[in-house]
């Protein structure tokens, strides 16, 4: 800890007070808590969390790390968090069942989930697949994927059995022989390459059609907490100009913060687009994924929502404009 011997002149300090408290750092602080999977897809939010790029906006942040995306939301529904960062599935899912969600920004686009099989079980082309036991994380957007797959493949969702795993799990299922095959994201995809190369085929699951990292709350927090939202995208929009200005530094830093070494990380990094934005390719892939989850019979509810109502477009207008593409039925902004 360093101390400072010789401390300036109070009429120097209360200047500095005055020419910073516009940025919110002699202010008061507003705190709010971010639940998120401990991933690279959040690369944005540490380095915010890291730098103190929110404490410059007024708003103090916790950061607590969970398993999957569902998890984040479940501790958002019973107020554990105020933020929730997932994939845009779960948001789907929870929206058609009646939650009061709102998307406030998308913070990444990303291709990290794979199909990984065992070739002990015969398992040499997408056919083989039937009769298997695949594994994933229900609620996830891996059931998207992989039932899409099997479409594309010529393969009927009964014509395989999926068994439910956590993310803790994914490595030991499949290393133990109790499931075939499994959709799972990095980096525990590499994580299963490392320890038996020559065990596992690993296929690209996603079929080019890039994941959301979404940031989402529940209405009546945001009702009253605009404030604390703006602080919140400007200080990931500091993080977003601070990686594009210091890319080694800021991958540098999100690889300590997840305890990655950099090889890995610097391989996987390319699949990722760090940005903030609220589109209409997201609502595409958001309709896309409901008219799945309708089909197969995935959510209980039955309708089709219009998402525009659940994304809150005034933050990120604000904080950064550019990044907002949407319109409404009437074609207005």
């Amino acid at each position: 800890m360093s101390y400072i011997k010789h401390p300036l002149p109070v009429c120097f300090v209360l200047a500095g007070c005055l020419v910073l408290s516009g940025c919110g750092l002699c202010g008061p602080q507003i705190a709010v808590s971010v639940g998120a999977p401990a991933l690279e897809q959040d690369a944005l939010l540490y380095i915010a969390a890291e730098k103190n790029l929110f404490g410059r906006h007024g708003v103090a942040i916790t950061v607590r790390d969970f398993d999957t995306g569902p998890s984040a939301i479940a501790a958002l529904m019973n107020g554990s968090v105020d933020i929730a960062e997932t994939a845009e599935l779960p948001f789907v899912l929870n929206v058609m069942n009646g939650q009061p969600l709102r998307i406030l920004v998308a913070n990444d686009r990303f291709e990290n989930d794979y199909l990984v099989v065992r070739k002990d079980r015969g398992i040499l082309r997408p056919s083989d697949l039937r009769g298997k036991r695949i594994a994933l994380a229900k609620g996830s957007v891996a059931e998207f994927l992989l039932s899409r797959f099997l479409t594309l493949n010529g393969l009927q969702g009964d014509q395989v059995s999926v068994v439910n795993v956590a993310p803790s799990d994914f490595i030991r299922a499949l290393v133990d022989g109790r499931v075939d095959a499994e959709v799972a994201w990095q980096p525990f995809v590499s994580l299963l390459e490392r320890a038996a190369p020559a065990a596992f085929r690993v296929w690209p699951v996603q079929s080019g059609q890039a994941i959301y990292g979404v940031l989402v709350c529940r209405q009546d927090w945001l009702v009253g907490h605009e404030a604390a939202v703006r602080g919140f995208l400007q200080g990931l929009a500091d993080a977003e100009d601070f990686l594009d200005n210091h890319p080694k530094e800021g991958q540098a830093l999100v690889s300590r913060r997840l305890k990655y070494d950099d090889a890995y990380l610097g391989a996987v990094w390319r699949q990722h687009e760090f940005s903030l934005t609220l589109d209409f390719s997201l609502v595409a892939a958001m309709e896309d994924e409901t008219n799945w989850a309708v089909a197969d019979h995935v959510s209980a509810g039955r309708e089709i929502p219009d998402f525009l109502p659940f994304i809150y477009r005034d933050g990120l207008a604000r904080v950064r404009p550019e990044g907002v593409n949407l319109m409404d039925q009437e074609g207005q902004p």
